[in-house]
């Protein structure tokens, strides 16, 4: 299960969400833990990495963007707690999505990478429902 930012110069970051880390656990910290790989396509830049995130990451994330879908203003932010990937996205006036990644791999004090680009907002409903399929495979489960 995969999910897409798009942007208009041929940027595109994908995260691929492969399996729970402990998904026997009865804990909530733990159990919500997933194994992903993010691949990162820039003009002369390629990178991938294997990165732990969280099913509850990706529901915030999914929470914010739905609401810059339904408002068409606002801030959506992918906060990751292990600090592979901080991603941020904000609808401008123009209705374009603008992005702003950070990276880091290994986590905390490996190589950084930081960039920004523009997506046509007609990107933001395949996305919504990419996330949509990935929380549905892997739903946050139970409560902090």
């Amino acid at each position: 299960m995969k999910f897409h930012l798009l942007g208009e110069e041929n940027e595109r970051v994908e995260i691929e969400v492969l399996t729970r880390n402990d998904p026997n656990s009865t804990d909530y910290w733990d159990v919500n833990w997933i194994v992903s790989t993010i691949k990162i396509e820039l003009p002369g830049y390629l990178v991938q990495f294997n990165a732990d995130l969280r099913t509850d990451e990706l529901k915030d994330f999914l929470d914010e963007l739905n609401m810059i879908s339904s408002n068409l203003r606002g801030k959506a932010i992918l906060k990751n707690l292990d600090n592979y990937v901080h991603i941020e996205c904000e609808i401008n006036h123009k209705g374009q999505l603008l992005w702003s990644v950070r990276t880091c791999y290994p986590a905390g004090y490996g190589a950084v990478l930081t960039f920004e680009f523009k997506s046509d907002q007609s990107y933001l409903q395949r996305l919504l429902k990419e996330l949509e399929a990935i929380l549905a495979l892997f739903p946050v489960i139970g409560k902090p």
